[in-house]
């Protein structure tokens, strides 16, 4: 079933997908009448899934269960359209470069910025020969 709403990013895509393939007539017709946005049912998504974290800094939500809070949005008259985006951009799958930031625990400690990691590995020392090793010209 076609929704009418416009998706700006692969994440908001992935939610319109969803709700076109899932919603019923009745649900569509509600989204395509209302003034909320896909942007808006991800920000409600993620305060429901701060909710649940509730101080535990992490949590793991399964796919249908946040595909349900972005369906109750979208059903319920009194949820409002928050102005602000999403606190995350979406998947970082397929982009041509991870980089992940790592605080180090003594860096934390002294208030020093984290360190930006690559994910690449760091090249493995050369394996000594035998005469390198009884000739003492090694490490």
């Amino acid at each position: 079933m076609e929704i009418k709403l416009k998706a700006a990013n692969r994440t908001e895509r992935r939610v319109l997908d969803y709700l076109e393939a899932n919603a019923g007539e009745a649900l569509a017709e509600k989204i395509g009448a209302g003034t909320k946005t896909l942007a808006g049912a991800l920000a409600y998504a993620a305060g429901e899934a701060r909710k649940v974290a509730a101080g535990a800094g992490c949590v793991c939500i399964e796919d249908e269960t946040v595909f349900g809070w972005i369906v109750h949005y979208f059903e319920e008259g009194e949820i409002s359209e928050k102005k602000e985006k999403p606190a995350f951009r979406g998947p970082v799958s397929g982009e041509s470069k991870k980089e992940e930031v790592i605080g180090k625990k003594e860096g934390k400690e002294r208030g020093d910025p984290p360190v930006a990691r690559t994910g690449k590995k760091a090249a493995e020392p050369k394996e000594m020969s035998l005469a390198e090793l009884m000739m003492g010209n090694g490490r």
